[in-house]
């Protein structure tokens, strides 16, 4: 019997009094997995199959980021005021509250709502050289939609879900859950997936069933459904959690007073360990935004549509959910036995390796292709958009596992005010940062150069991609050190 009972505890070691906690924590974490999995197929197939994926590059920087630096402000002064299951329940209604116009009220009469496009392309004859700033303003809808299912991660699974965990979870049950969390949590996106595909196709079960005749619609009003469906699950789960974990948490804190917000951004911007960890968040946005930027511009050209867009994205989700769990099952040995640098760095490195193999099939294309032609017969445009596919899920894959864990960890030996404002500010700033600076590099040169597109960049983007890679593991180095000295303040660290 001790044999068995030693092997559960290895391989789920949790305990009966903390069932309740885990199992609720991970099925929130499923849902708001299974909304972000949806709207970030969703805000990709209808922004870039719809108008480009150079554009994406002006959202990022003139309307995502500025609008970041604004929620931060306005979520320090929510947190002085109003619980966490109040900031929850408030800002989900708001977010669905958009999701459910745009699906029924605008996508629907999009030529209503949409400013004329003879217009539009006669003010780019004029002024060349703000063609991406007047395609913004012609595609407006699309373009507030994908701003708001950007924040959605941010906002609800990195801020919202882990800031609730780590107010409720010590180190020690760190090292146990988190990577748990991430194992049931992330099997989400595999069905997300499988569901998409689904809706994606023409000629399946439901689209024939339910389908009102425009195939893109019915995708998107079927996907805000499911995403309604799951806010109020979340909603629900967000109100039984918050009341009895704040009755019984274990993990006791000083009471401190709660300061103002000149005094809580003062007191963020003098934290050595905070900068380190914005650049290490940062740090992924940028790298992967690199990536993605020339592998969705080759999607796009393979796939121009918006429902055969959102159907290969689907397949990219369905197996970076495989992906996330097996990177989990490895993860939670490495965490669990190995330090946390040994952890955090793989993310980086994995990151910084399949990213150059991916750059130097598309800067060398004619040499790379003259070689893989002997062993594949494709197209070096499927070849391309192949490789960026596994890079993405391979990465994604441990960025959500492996990467996501280790990060989290880094919140708990602080206090309350950088848990929660500091949390906020690194949260959701430092990522807008990482795709933002990426963004404004491939803005200008697309607004210096109007007939510039994303593959003619490429071996800019390349030199951008190194840089950055090598100065997030080094920020792992450093930020490594910073930690093991707050390890020992925490008294509940075993």
């Amino acid at each position: 019997m001790s044999f068995f009972k030693n092997l559960r505890e290895e391989l789920w070691p949790i305990k009966k009094e903390e069932n309740f906690h885990f199992y609720t924590m991970s099925a929130l974490m499923f849902c708001i997995l299974f909304n972000q999995s949806i709207l970030r197929i969703l805000k990709d197939s209808i922004l870039i199959a719809e108008v480009n994926a150079e554009i994406t590059n002006f959202v990022k920087v003139y309307c995502v980021s500025p609008i970041a630096a604004i929620f931060v402000v306005i979520y320090a002064q929510m947190v002085n005021s109003l619980s966490l299951e109040k900031i929850f329940s408030y800002l989900i209604l708001f977010f669905l509250a958009f999701f459910v116009l745009f699906a029924w009220v605008i996508y629907p009469n999009v030529e209503l709502w949409h400013l004329d496009p003879a217009k539009m392309q006669e003010l780019v004859y004029h002024y060349p050289y703000a063609k991406w700033y007047i395609a913004i303003c012609e595609h407006w809808s699309f373009v507030v939609f994908y701003v708001f299912a950007e924040f959605w991660p941010n906002i609800f699974y990195i801020l919202l879900f882990w800031q609730l965990a780590n107010q409720t979870t010590t180190t020690e049950q760190a090292k146990r859950f988190y990577i748990r969390f991430s194992l049931l949590g992330n099997t989400a996106i595999v069905f997300v997936g499988f569901i998409i595909i689904a809706l994606s196709s023409e000629t399946s079960w439901i689209s024939k069933q339910f389908s009102n005749g425009d195939a893109k619609v019915f995708l998107v009003q079927a996907c805000t459904f499911l995403v309604v469906i799951f806010s109020f699950i979340s909603l629900f789960l967000v109100r039984i959690i918050y009341p009895r974990i704040s009755r019984n948490s274990k993990v006791s804190k000083a009471p401190k007073p709660k300061l103002g917000l000149k005094e809580s951004f003062s007191y963020i911007l003098s934290s050595k360990y905070l900068w380190l960890l914005v650049i290490c968040s940062a740090s992924f946005g940028l790298t992967m935004n690199l990536i993605e930027a020339i592998w969705k511009a080759k999607i796009k050209e393979l796939y121009p549509n918006v429902n055969e867009y959102a159907r290969f994205l689907s397949y990219s989700t369905l197996w970076t959910g495989a992906s996330i769990i097996v990177m989990t099952v490895i993860g939670n040995n490495i965490i669990r036995y190995k330090n946390w640098f040994v952890s955090a760095v793989i993310t980086p490195v994995l990151i910084l390796v399949t990213g150059v193999m991916f750059f130097a099939l598309i800067v060398f294309e004619q040499p790379v292709y003259s070689i893989t032609s002997l062993f594949f017969a494709t197209s070096p445009l499927f070849l391309a958009v192949m490789v960026g596919a596994i890079q993405n899920i391979i990465v994604k894959g441990t960025k959500y596992s492996i990467w996501d864990t280790t990060r989290e960890m880094l919140y708990i030996p602080l206090d309350s005010e950088l848990k929660t404002k500091g949390k906020a500010a690194v949260d959701l700033v430092s990522s807008k940062i990482g795709k933002s600076c990426s963004g404004f590099a491939q803005s200008l040169v697309l607004t210096i150069y109007p007939a510039a597109t994303a593959i003619t960049m490429a071996p800019l983007i390349m030199v951008f991609f190194l840089v950055a890679s090598l100065l997030w593991i080094w920020a792992v180095k450093e930020i490594y050190g910073e930690y093991k000295k707050l390890l020992p303040q925490q008294n509940d660290l075993s």
